[in-house]
This record gives C-alpha cells, sequence and structure tokens, in this order.
C-alpha cells in the first residue's frame, strides 16, 4: 500500500506558497512580465533572437501581451539551433549575455542521431539548474537529512547529470550518486549497507531494472527500505498496471516529473500526490508556470491543442540568462490538462506516463504505433522482466516481432503458463494497436536491463519509422 500524500507539499517555502496561492490572472501577468524582461534582452544582446524577431515584426523586441507572443514569436526547433552552431561555435548566436559570463556548459544527450545542442549557463543558471531540479523533489517530501539515492548518470555535460547533484546538496539531503558505472547489483549492496534510504530518483525504465533485480534476489523493497518517501521517475511513458505493481514493491508513492535540458531542469511534477488520482486514473505534472511558459500545440499547425489532447511541447524559458530557448519544439508528446480541470490551483498541467516522441511513432499497415502502446500492453503482465520488438519486412509485407522475458522471479512458470502469457500479450496487443503481431518467449539473459532510457525497438524497413 503506497504511503499518503505529504500534508502540505508547500510548507517551509514561501516561494510555493505565493505561487501555490496565485490566480490564473495573475500568474499569467507574472509571465507576461517576464517574457516582456526576456525578449527585450535578447533583442539587444542575441543576434538569432533579435533577426527572428525582425523577421515577425516585433522590432525592439516589444511584446504587449502573452497571445501576440505566442502567435507571432517564431519558434525554433532543434535543427535551427544545431544549424546556428555551426554558423557561430560553440554556442551560436543565441547568447543572451557576454561570452565572458559563461561558467558551465550544458548539452543534449545526442540520441536522436541528429547532433547534440550547447548551452551556455551563467553562475545563476546554474543555481537555477539546482533549484529546478530540487522545486519537484521537494514538493515529493524530500528533506534536509534524508538519504537521496540518485541513480541517473552523474557527471559529464549533461543538465541531468549535474542537476541532482547540485539539488540534493542545496536542500541538505545525503546523496549518494549511484549511476552510470555502478551495477545494479552493486546499487543493491549499497542500498542494504545504508539501511535508511527515503527517496531514489531513477529513469522510468531502471526503476523497472532495479525492482525485478531485487525481487530476483528475494527482496522485498517495502521490507527492506520501509522509511522510503517515495520513488521519482521522468524521461519515459508507462503503463498504470506496472506504476501499481511498483507502488505495492515498495510500499511508497510513485512521483514524476517532466524535465529536459532545453528547461534546464524540471518544467513540472506529480509533487506528492503520485501518478494515479482518486479514482485510479492517470496523475497530473503540474506546470511550473513561474519559470517557464509551456505550451502544448498541433505539431501539424501550431495551434493550441484543446484540453485532454495530444499535443507537442513547445517550451520557453523565463529565467535563464545564457543560452535561453525561446517557443522551442521539442518534438515531445504530452496530453494538455487546463488547469480548469485539475482540481484546485492556476497551475496547467500534461498527463503522467503518457510522454513520448512524436519521432517515435510508427507507421505500421496504415497504423500509427506509438512503442508505449506496446509498453503498456507488455507490461500490465507482472510475470514479464523485459521485451523488444522489431519491425521488418518479410516477401513484401511489413512485419511485427515481439520477444518477451519472462522475469527472473517468475521463473517457477511452468511450460503452459509460459504459453498462456505469450497469447495473453498478444491479445493485449491487438486490444490497444489494432494489430495481430508474432510473440515468442526468450530467455531472461538476452535482454540486458535498461541503466537509463530504454530503446527497445527497431526498424528494419529501408526507410525507417515513417513507412
Amino acid at each position: 500500500m503506497a504511503s499518503p500524500a505529504v500534508a502540505d507539499p508547500f510548507a517551509g517555502s514561501p516561494l510555493l506558497r505565493r505561487f501555490a496561492g496565485a490566480n490564473r490572472e495573475e500568474l499569467e501577468a507574472h509571465q507576461l512580465a517576464k517574457v516582456k524582461a526576456l525578449c527585450a534582452r535578447l533583442y539587444a544582446k542575441s543576434e538569432y533572437y533579435r533577426s527572428r524577431m525582425d523577421a515577425a515584426g516585433l522590432a525592439g523586441g516589444q511584446i504587449d501581451s502573452l497571445d501576440r507572443f505566442t502567435k507571432a514569436f517564431p519558434t525554433s526547433a532543434k535543427a535551427d539551433f544545431l544549424a546556428d552552431q555551426q554558423v557561430a561555435p560553440p554556442f551560436g548566436t543565441r547568447l543572451g549575455v557576454d561570452r565572458d559570463d559563461v561558467v558551465h556548459i550544458s548539452m543534449t544527450s545526442g540520441t536522436s542521431g541528429q547532433g547534440q545542442e550547447i548551452y551556455g549557463r551563467t553562475q545563476r543558471d546554474v543555481h537555477m539548474l539546482g533549484y529546478l531540479h530540487a522545486l519537484p523533489w521537494y514538493m515529493a517530501g524530500l528533506r534536509k537529512g534524508d538519504t537521496a539515492i540518485n541513480c541517473v548518470p552523474a557527471g559529464g555535460m549533461t543538465t541531468g547529470g549535474w542537476g541532482p547533484g547540485e539539488a540534493i546538496r542545496i536542500m541538505g539531503a545525503t546523496g549518494f550518486h549511484v549511476g552510470g558505472a555502478t551495477s545494479t547489483e552493486s546499487k543493491i549492496d549499497l542500498m542494504l549497507k545504508l539501511g535508511c534510504v527515503n527517496f531514489i530518483y531513477a529513469s522510468t525504465n531502471y526503476v523497472h531494472t532495479l525492482t525485478e533485480a531485487m525481487l530476483a534476489r528475494g527482496i522485498t523493497p517495502r521490507d527492506a527500505f520501509p522509511d522510503m518517501h517515495g520513488l521519482f521517475i521522468a524521461a519515459e511513458g508507462y503503463p498504470l498496471e506496472w506504476a501499481a505493481k511498483i507502488e505495492e514493491y515498495w510500499g511508497c508513492r510513485l512521483q514524476e516529473g517532466y524535465g529536459s535540458t532545453q528547461l534546464n531542469g524540471f518544467g513540472g511534477s506529480t509533487g506528492s500526490v503520485g501518478v494515479f488520482r482518486e479514482n485510479g486514473e492517470r496523475g497530473l505534472m503540474r506546470l511550473f508556470e513561474w519559470e517557464h511558459l509551456i505550451e502544448i500545440v498541433d505539431p501539424e499547425t501550431g495551434a493550441p491543442v484543446k484540453p485532454g489532447e495530444l499535443g507537442e511541447m513547445v517550451v520557453t524559458n523565463l529565467s535563464v540568462e545564457g543560452s535561453p530557448a525561446v517557443r522551442f519544439r521539442t518534438g515531445d508528446a504530452a496530453r494538455f490538462v487546463s488547469w480548469q480541470e485539475c482540481g484546485g490551483g492556476a497551475w496547467n498541467a500534461i498527463e503522467c506516463g503518457t510522454i513520448g516522441r512524436f519521432d517515435d511513432m510508427m507507421k505500421i499497415r496504415g497504423n500509427n504505433i506509438w512503442p508505449s502502446m506496446f509498453d503498456a500492453a507488455v507490461f500490465a503482465h507482472p510475470e514479464v522482466g523485459e521485451y523488444k520488438g522489431r519491425v521488418y519486412t518479410r516477401d513484401g509485407k511489413t512485419e511485427v516481432e515481439v520477444k518477451i522475458a519472462v522475469a527472473e522471479h517468475q521463473t517457477a512458470l511452468c511450460a503452459e503458463e509460459r504459453e498462456r502469457l505469450v497469447q495473453s500479450v498478444r491479445a493485449a496487443i491487438k486490444e490497444r494497436s489494432n494489430m495481430w503481431v508474432d510473440v515468442c518467449e526468450v530467455p531472461r539473459a538476452e535482454f540486458q536491463g535498461f541503466a537509463y532510457k530504454a530503446r527497445r525497438w527497431s526498424d528494419e524497413r529501408q526507410d525507417g519509422y515513417k513507412l
């Protein structure tokens, strides 16, 4: 049974209490003031953004309303930033400060295959980097003196490599940064040695890997770590059935945040409530709108989507100095929930567990298929430890193969039970994707766990996902 939510996630934070108590009009007035200051500064300092404002008829960076800003200010995408960097390395012409004020460099991971965006950070930006990681964890109940395990690879050039360490340090919690080179078995040994663990931050898929490894060793997490406040996940979607099992195994709430390098940290989180609503439906990640202006738009038209619809996240930093992202198209798909439908407060939200990448969508047999559809179908079965899928062509036809591996703590399943599992997974995939696919079982050793983000699918057709 998951632990109850923190009684008052804003207790002890005047800043959070201020914005939690603001109405929508006050919040948007704050955003407009920040947008005006941002555009005026960038018009004076940034060749990249000045040329875009001039082209849009925003001479002098003059903005008189949020509506004018979101309709007139041109969006940028990854390709635009990469081209700008190539012309004027390393930061491009986007810097909003003098070069001498840059004290830190953040880069994107490059997993898209398109290249790595480079962001110059000022001293204040680095402080904000820590704050924008600490903010959702404080709301989730992490406090001074708690022991926090960071399973995300630390250091390096990415925002996610630096942010957790800064956040845990400024909060006064005790941080153990065990991501990267430390094996899962070694992480478990360390946690058992520490004894009192209160908080874990990890990718969605690494929580799955860590839980499976513990169960395989006969360790029930909720018994081994009874003082756990919560598990905080980010980066990937998941089925609700999986989330419910994780909460049962750990005996605490599963909490989620959405963040990126472009946001210089997190842009929203569930706070203490967790990934479920009271009615059992998916929870909400409330957006930190005093620090970011986040739009959810139709990726084809650029128009705002309606509440409940899926759209692309377009983000604007309201406080970043060095290399701000202004109306940046993230390529991330999110389901928008208006503040009026959030059950209190003035912050807009996005739905938990359904964040995806538009470029991950596969066109299969005339259907638009998201990997999350398969994730939901497969991991609704707790007997499954991991799976992989591939799309390929045989005799001129598109075929889909899904290989599943039984979890190590489920190895006692007999042959008949395993066959029923295969058929049940196949039927669940059909229900969610409207496609019959080939499903087979393989040994668990064939798949490795994912230390961070998962790439479970390969498309072996000549032109990849878009065929």
